[in-house]
């Protein structure tokens, strides 16, 4: 008798075990392990790159903030808030009862660690690379039941990238255009070698003239990059006007820079620039196409 009761508690044990465990697993950009008992059917980004990442592989996503609006789908669905943590409101999240929310890292742990209070399990987003991209449209594929749709999504990107790359083999890589990325002008900033705009800027056939800076977005200063004297100097159209060329000729010995002298400034749509989702792909090739002409008829 005791031997069949421990044979039955044992079988107990078991189901309960295989119906507690995650049926979903895996880590995100801060290195957290997110799991789920089930994928998630009900989605909220904090973030334009995590939005554009869920509605391309056909995720169910129930909120966005005002600053997600690509694709145009996303305009249609609530809003929870602004781009910054201090601008969304948890109540308006609660409300929408998400089985997941995906942030865009560190910059949203001020809310973040909140919802962990109610139960709300989040997902980190703030890739540095395509192969971070990809692994991101991957791990959020498998969190939202998606996983095939993701992998073509991220497979296509990354086909993409290599076919510009692939076009651009011909020339050397020390023969390549000299680019400065602007990010900020005050104060000045650029980006560094960990970001995915700087492979971008790679990616599209350009030598990153900053390259040799670690981290994300470092400050630079004047004399530094009037010194590396870059052939072209490229950023995001949402900039303002203090990236146009009368703005750059007005800074101090900035005439003296070769791509202010030739008039080389180049805006890139920020959608394809700023935001790390399969689109990234389209920001490598209008790189290209600004950089190289020739090789994009």
């Amino acid at each position: 008798m005791r031997k069949t009761f421990s044979i039955v508690f044992a079988f107990v044990c078991l189901l309960t075990t295989a119906f507690t465990q995650p049926v979903v697993s895996t880590v995100d950009s801060l290195d957290r392990t997110v799991s789920l008992s089930k994928p998630a059917v009900r989605v909220i980004s904090l973030g334009p790159g995590p939005t554009e990442v869920l509605f391309a592989m056909g995720a169910t996503v129930v909120g966005v903030t005002t600053y997600c609006i690509y694709p145009s789908e996303a305009l249609n669905v609530e809003k929870i808030g602004g781009f910054s943590a201090d601008s969304m409101s948890l109540e308006k999240i609660l409300s929408l009862r998400p089985d997941l929310v995906v942030d865009s890292g560190a910059i949203h742990t001020a809310l973040t660690k909140n919802l962990v209070d109610y139960g709300i399990q989040h997902y980190s987003y703030d890739p540095g690379s395509f192969e971070d991209i990809a692994r991101g449209i991957r791990n959020l594929g498998k969190l939202t039941g998606r996983q095939k749709e993701a992998e073509t999504v991220a497979a296509t990107m990354l086909h993409k990238i290599d076919e510009v790359k692939r076009r651009l083999e011909p020339i050397a890589k020390e023969k390549r255009t000299s680019v400065f990325w602007e990010v900020y002008n005050e104060p000045l900033m650029t980006c560094g070698s960990a970001t995915f705009q700087h492979a971008i800027v790679e990616a599209g056939g350009g030598r990153d003239i900053f390259a040799d800076l670690p981290g994300s977005w470092p400050m630079v200063s004047n004399e530094e990059v009037i010194k590396r004297a870059p052939d072209v100097i490229m950023g995001a159209d949402d900039h303002g006007d203090g990236l146009s060329l009368q703005a750059l000729r007005a800074r101090p010995g900035w005439e003296l820079v070769p791509a202010v002298k030739n008039g080389r400034v180049i805006l890139i749509s920020t959608g394809i620039v700023s935001n790390p989702g399969p689109r990234v792909a389209e920001g490598v090739k209008a790189v290209a196409e600004a950089l190289y002409p020739e090789l994009f008829k």
